[in-house]
């Protein structure tokens, strides 16, 4: 395995460790996330439209 290829997985694995000690179930949902999230939904659910209209 190439250098390129070993630090894509580590870093891929760090990631998903910070994601996973950052994101506990015990979180206090604030207005402020939900509103982020929801932005978050909206955009996804655009570029999925436009992903499907262009044919991709």
């Amino acid at each position: 395995m190439n250098g390129f290829v070993k630090g894509m997985l580590l870093g891929a694995a760090a990631g998903a460790a910070a994601d996973l000690a950052l994101h506990t179930t015990c979180v206090k949902k604030t207005s402020a996330g939900k509103a982020m999230q929801t932005v978050t939904n909206a955009v996804d659910n655009a570029a999925a439209s436009v992903k499907h209209t262009m044919g991709r």
